[in-house]
């Protein structure tokens, strides 16, 4: 009984510490929202908040500007030296090294987008993150998976 009772109270500890780190992200990603919101004219437009806190980022001028304060913020991307990928991979969940398929996978993509020719900063960095995009759609439809449980 008393062992039954040890294993019950891990457990709620374990789902309390996820649920906690959830709620510290989702935050976190609104703190980061409303900070490139008031950086980025334009982008404290309720209707685009909406579309960004859905994780939906349209092609348009000011989502550019938006995506990347968000890369810039988050410290997945600079105007130098582009989009990291181990801090991408590490933001994806991961604890370890970034995969070898992940960092083929993603450094021919944006090898193949030419970044170094396009002069807009903002465009550069939402051409970039296009390389990136399937993965985080993937790992918040995982993230919303787990959450509905």
């Amino acid at each position: 009984m008393n062992s039954l009772l040890l294993i019950g109270g891990v457990l709620v500890v374990l789902n309390v510490q996820a649920l906690l780190q959830f709620v510290t992200a989702a935050d976190n990603n609104e703190s980061v929202i409303e900070s490139c919101s008031n950086a980025v004219q334009g982008a404290a437009n309720d209707e685009l908040k909406v579309h960004y806190r859905a994780n939906e980022f349209p092609d348009d001028p000011v989502t550019h500007c938006f995506v990347r304060c968000i890369g810039l913020e988050l410290n997945l991307y600079d105007d130098k030296y582009g989009v990291d990928l181990q801090a991408n991979w590490e933001n994806l969940g991961n604890s370890d090294d970034a995969d070898e398929e992940f960092v083929a996978k993603h450094r021919a993509c944006l090898e193949a987008k030419n970044l170094e020719t396009i002069e807009d900063l903002c465009e550069r960095a939402y051409s970039a993150f296009q390389c990136l995009r399937e993965d985080y759609e993937m790992y918040q439809n995982n993230n919303n998976a787990t959450s509905e449980c």
